[in-house]
């Protein structure tokens, strides 16, 4: 089995009103995450890293990348138009998240995205107090590589999409990063911490613990939603974090 990562940030113009301070932090917790025992202990060679990229060179990265599994991270600005939500990969180009999934050439991945489907994005107050994440505590723990990957391989093929808002919401962002990101992270360490055995929790119950913090925390609705891309939802139940017995 083999997995790659490929996170994507794309926080707008810079010194604009647009500009979205909480990128940066994103992709810096979220690759800590990955590479933290509690996320899978990926490997530096296992991830790649875009940033307000040019669509040729997005298309050829997905084109070029053959994996087992595929766990793409998307940070940024987006909105919903009649169809579908779409991403702004750089300050001028946007694609579609249909688009996206055609250019994945890989029988089994993860879409996570923290971004608005609003047409027309409205200001909303963040939830207020977050810190910045770490994951420091748990690297003393065994390398959950092999257990992610026997996870991964006993899954079902398929596309599963993680969205940090449903349609006709917006996902608000702070300089410490997306209110869905920063929820969906520290609830997995919550998790982690609290548990005493050997335990995995999945991309739909992490999903559903960012969902709790995300309602009890902030001043607005954001509700996110996983969608499939085949009607087994059930088999597409991909690993998201892992606590594994101490050595």
């Amino acid at each position: 089995m083999t997995r790659k990562a490929i996170m994507i940030g794309s926080p707008g113009p810079k010194n604009t009103v647009n500009y979205l301070k909480g990128v940066d932090a994103d992709l810096h917790h979220f690759v800590s995450f990955l590479k933290s025992p509690i996320g899978g202990s990926w490997e530096d060679n296992e991830i790649a890293g875009l940033f307000k990229c040019p669509s040729e060179n997005l298309i050829e990265l997905f084109q070029s990348t053959y994996t087992d599994f595929l766990l793409v991270y998307f940070s940024g600005h987006g909105h919903q138009d009649l169809k579908e939500t779409n991403i702004a990969i750089n300050d001028s180009e946007s694609i579609s998240i249909s688009q996206l999934i055609s250019l994945i050439n890989v029988p089994k991945a993860l879409i996570i995205i923290d971004t608005c489907r609003k047409s027309l994005v409205e200001e909303y107050s963040s939830f207020s107090g977050p810190e910045y994440l770490s994951f420091k505590s748990t690297l003393n723990q065994p390398n959950s590589s092999e257990k992610y990957m026997q996870i991964i391989s006993e899954s079902t093929n398929g596309i599963s999409i993680a969205y940090a808002c449903s349609v006709g919401e917006i996902s608000n962002d702070t300089e410490l990063g997306g209110d869905y990101t920063y929820s969906l992270l520290k609830t997995s360490l919550e998790w982690y911490e609290s548990q005493n055995n050997e335990s995995v929790l999945s991309i739909n119950g992490a999903n559903d613990l960012a969902h709790q913090y995300l309602n009890f925390k902030s001043n607005f609705d954001q509700n996110p939603q996983i969608v499939t891309t085949n009607d087994k939802e059930e088999n597409l139940n991909f690993p998201f974090a892992i606590k594994l017995n101490s050595l």
